[in-house]
């Protein structure tokens, strides 16, 4: 299976810069805060200047808005809804080609009627549907691959961890994980359904990716170092990923 890389960038300087390494970027604004739904003059920009796949991670930023990285901070409100389905038609509208959504319940579960409907509307504005790393943030991670999988995703981010600090575990813990994720991912597929791509996030880096392709060719790295993206790890990255697939 061919390895892709996925960099989530949130300026068009940073878009420029990966898309020669990168076969996704995950659109977004102010990825210190973990990102938020991008302008759609990024999208158009991207688009206009880089012929790499555009994913749009829909994150309404409303009045507000938690901005924690829990359940809470992703839970479903009719007014997040009507928003999201918003940025998704005006992403479609911009030149995106997937959106990446993840609305959970209080409990922490799938909000299946809420990503129902938002897949809906991206499918039929002709976008592929991936399910952000929120996956992490669920109570239960086999019904959670089991929802998504029903939904029809082409793809989740994870860290393989509990929340949102991926340091709570280590790396042999993470890809145990990850690893039963894929399982269940191909469990769960349907006859006319690919299984759900497991995307290892979460401080992959050049010095661990081909310990993470131990289980997945699909990663998702914001190739940082120092806070800034960096061409140096974008091109050390690619390279590591192309020794994992041969190795």
């Amino acid at each position: 299976m061919k390895p892709t890389l996925e960099v989530p960038v949130d300026s068009i300087a940073g878009a420029m810069m990966a898309a020669p390494f990168a076969d996704r970027l995950e659109l977004c604004d102010d990825l210190a805060s973990e990102g938020w739904t991008p302008t759609m003059q990024l999208v158009r920009e991207a688009r206009a200047s880089t012929n790499t796949s555009l994913v749009v991670m829909i994150r309404p930023r409303l009045h507000g808005s938690i901005t924690s990285m829990t359940v809470a901070g992703f839970t479903a409100t009719p007014q997040i809804i009507d928003a999201s389905i918003g940025e998704i038609e005006r992403a479609a509208a911009a030149g995106a080609h997937s959106v990446a959504i993840g609305l959970l319940t209080a409990d922490g579960f799938v909000d299946m009627d809420a990503c129902g409907k938002l897949s809906s509307v991206a499918r039929s504005a002709g976008l592929e549907v991936a399910f952000l790393r929120t996956f992490d943030l669920l109570t239960d991670r086999t019904r959670g691959m089991r929802d998504i999988s029903a939904l029809g995703m082409k793809r989740v981010v994870t860290a393989g961890v509990l929340g949102w600090d991926a340091s709570v575990a280590t790396l042999e813990q993470r890809i145990a994980v990850l690893a039963v994720d894929a399982r269940n991912a191909a469990q769960w597929m349907g006859s006319n359904q690919a299984a759900v791509e497991i995307v290892p996030g979460g401080g992959v880096r050049s010095s661990n990716a081909r310990d993470f392709m131990q289980v997945s060719p699909h990663l998702h790295a914001s190739c940082r170092r120092g806070g800034i993206i960096n061409r140096e790890e974008l091109n050390d990255l690619k390279n590591q990923m192309a020794l994992g697939i041969t190795n």
